[in-house]
């Protein structure tokens, strides 16, 4: 890869001017085509978003340009689709379990409470449907079950679906985000809008880091980086992103000319970075301050 502009530990992307390099790793998304190494799969739908894999198949979300017409399928490698929900289920939050398995939704969410559902990946049928007490939001899940964030009452919490119906502490913070696989959870010591801080922890509940003005988006696999933005980061997306060590402390800062749209770990050491331009934008793949472009450059929308 080649060196993007460097100052001070300040990495300034500008996607047109980055070399090109390989796709993402692993199953991805580049418009409206699913790619994964000889597979190719056209989709027709406006917007496209891979959720994960589910054994052989692809599990994606479709919707109009606006988000309306929302549905969730489950892809065949040659191109068969089978409809897994759709409507409330399909539009709120839905998340696949790291194993493949579940396909969790919130399709009903107020103040007072939230509904939680479990459908299988592969058939679309529903397993469980819980209502928690609170605003509640499933931040992970693995292996029938997920780790689950709430206000009011404040809490993060596990939450075991499959085969009981039990739920385990894990801190009487609001847990905004989790990794099983990295061991990792953050959550708000209060609201941040009224001076919360975000706190990084293991999910065994030994803290990490601790700060008020940023907020985890991203952990690396290995749970030993921390890809992090502005903790009032809101609109369309942040315009910095800081990569630290779990322990806080800072390795690199990636600025974008407009916003950055997804951030994803695609290893424990490179950091995927939807970045944007004011008329362009492209995948951006960073190793600290070697960066390339990982998709093919495309005009940036008008909000």
């Amino acid at each position: 890869m080649i060196t993007a502009l460097v100052s001070a530990l300040l990495v300034t992307l500008s996607p047109a001017a980055l070399p090109a390099g390989p796709h993402p790793a692993g199953p991805h998304v580049d418009g409206r085509v699913l790619h994964d190494d000889a597979v190719r799969i056209s989709l027709d739908a406006d917007r496209v978003g891979l959720l994960g894999t589910a054994g052989d198949r692809y599990v994606v979300r479709l919707s109009s340009s606006d988000g309306s017409d929302a549905r969730i399928v489950s892809v065949r490698p040659d191109g068969r689709e089978r409809l897994l929900t759709a409507n409330r289920d399909a539009s709120a939050s839905p998340l696949l379990s790291d194993d493949g398995r579940h396909l969790i939704s919130t399709p009903h969410a107020s103040s007072s409470s939230t509904t939680v559902r479990v459908r299988s990946a592969r058939t679309g049928r529903v397993l469980v449907t819980r209502t928690f007490p609170g605003s509640v939001s499933v931040l992970d899940a693995s292996s029938g079950r997920a780790v689950l964030g709430g206000w009011a009452p404040n809490r993060t919490f596990w939450w075991t679906y499959a085969g009981t119906d039990d739920t385990t502490p894990i801190n009487r913070r609001t847990g905004y985000f989790a990794s099983i696989e990295a061991g990792r959870v953050a959550s708000y010591t209060r609201d941040p809008y009224q001076g919360g801080c975000s706190v990084l922890t293991s999910l065994a509940g030994n803290r990490l880091s601790r700060s008020c003005t940023e907020r985890v988006a991203a952990v690396s696999p290995d749970g030993r980086r921390v890809a992090a933005i502005g903790i009032l980061s809101d609109g369309i997306g942040p315009s910095r992103v800081t990569v630290r060590r779990a322990t806080g402390d800072r390795l690199d800062r990636y600025d974008a000319p407009y916003f950055f749209g997804s951030i994803r770990w695609e290893s424990d050491t490179a950091l995927l970075m939807d970045t944007y331009d004011q008329r362009r934008w492209a995948t951006v793949r960073c190793d600290l301050s070697d960066c390339e472009r990982a998709s093919k450059l495309r005009r940036t929308p008008r909000y």
